[in-house]
């Protein structure tokens, strides 16, 4: 099977160019927005409640495999668990495994795909950032027509802090997603939470995600950041001057270095 090389990659901390300071737009008004600034939480959010209806949702595409890559699959599998044996042997497994697999069941397959969304779903979740804090969709979009605020953070403490992260790349089409021997693992997991359609390139986003082997609570997906992380408060320009009071006075003293600033 051929398919189109797309380069997506989520690159180690050492590795990866990162901007000065990424940024989250937020909504005053919103208590669950407020803790970014009075707790220093942020929050990974579970992929079915992204707006993007496809946003780490191209799953890998077992339906396109035709019985030449079944065989080929199989193949593979025999090699890597079974390296002693002999080429007809491997030849042999990899027949056999072809005619009673289930991945010639098309209705099995889809059910599978599905159950498998769902588990990730519910153990995966990211927060998405940004490197552009003079965006005016964005401010329009995510922080209220500019009544909103958007906090700056130092990506060198927070995305170690967090495990890593990487900056999202944009396509007319998605990529299409095949199980190994086409695509490894890593590349698997950078084309489904790093690739995103040009709809969507105004976010200019990075992002950072957190995965965990059983489901995450709310708790789970709320993580504390180190005060240190937090650099820079920008008040949009359409906040009442009531909001913009609160908000400063809502500043706890671990924040007292953060620069404030307000939308021009």
């Amino acid at each position: 099977m051929e398919t189109k090389k797309i380069i997506v990659s989520e690159k180690t901390f050492e590795e990866m160019e990162l901007p000065e300071t990424v940024y989250k737009y937020r909504v005053w008004d919103n208590p669950f927005h407020k803790t970014i600034i009075t707790k220093q939480e942020v929050f990974f959010a579970a992929p079915t409640s992204f707006e993007d209806p496809l946003d780490c949702k191209n799953l890998i595409r077992y339906d396109l495999l035709t019985d030449e890559d079944i065989y080929s699959y199989f193949l593979m599998d025999s090699k890597e668990k079974y390296p002693e044996r002999t080429r007809q042997q491997h030849r042999a497994y990899a027949r056999e495994w072809s005619k009673k697999t289930p991945m010639n069941d098309k209705k099995y397959v889809k059910e599978r795909v599905e159950q498998d969304f769902k588990e990730y779903d519910e153990r995966f979740g990211v927060l998405s950032l940004t490197a552009n804090p003079t965006n005016k969709a964005m401010w329009e979009k995510y922080a209220n027509n500019h009544n909103g605020f958007v906090i700056g953070f130092n990506p060198l403490i927070m995305f170690p802090y967090l495990g890593g992260g990487g900056a999202v790349s944009y396509y007319d089409e998605l990529p299409i997603i095949l199980p190994r021997p086409w695509h490894s693992f890593e590349e698997q997991h950078n084309y489904q939470i790093f690739a995103k359609l040009s709809k969507w390139s105004f976010e200019e986003e990075y992002r950072t995600h957190i995965f965990r082997p059983d489901p995450l609570t709310i708790q789970d997906r709320t993580i504390k950041l180190p005060p240190e992380a937090i650099t820079k408060i920008i008040i949009g320009k359409n906040m009442p001057q009531e909001s913009v009071e609160n908000l400063i006075e809502s500043i706890p003293a671990e924040l007292s270095h953060v620069q404030i600033e307000y939308e021009k």
